[in-house]
């Protein structure tokens, strides 16, 4: 009966994650100079309990490109990019829609296609 009662007193106490962890690959296009490269990029993101956007961590091996984005309550949604080591306020922007998914453009010249914006 003690092994039982320090069993559950140990499965209440554990912890409860306030957020869960989704990890996909989408197109992503790299603008330059007038040209679009294509790849297929890595997106981790992070949830808020009720489904809400914590962080999207966006990669792309192919660029050498990561961008971490999180949101600040105070700044909104705000993003960090390995080009310009420096963390910015960028608001995504619908870039074109295509039968396969809507292109958002999720810093300067870096564009993901089926990416939410919540």
């Amino acid at each position: 009966m003690k092994k039982l009662l320090i069993a559950a007193l140990l499965l209440s106490a554990s912890p409860v994650f306030a957020y869960s962890t989704f990890e996909y690959e989408t197109p992503c296009a790299l603008q330059s100079g007038g040209q679009e490269v294509i790849d297929v990029c890595k997106v981790v993101e992070t949830r808020e309990k009720g489904g809400a956007l914590r962080t999207r961590n966006i990669f792309s091996n192919a660029w050498g490109l990561t961008i971490k984005s999180r949101f600040d309550k105070v700044k909104g949604f705000v993003t960090w990019d390995s080009y310009n080591k420096f963390e910015y306020k960028w608001d995504y922007k619908i870039k074109g829609v295509e039968d396969n998914g809507n292109w958002s453009e999720v810093m300067p010249g870096v564009l993901l296609q089926n990416v939410s914006w919540d």
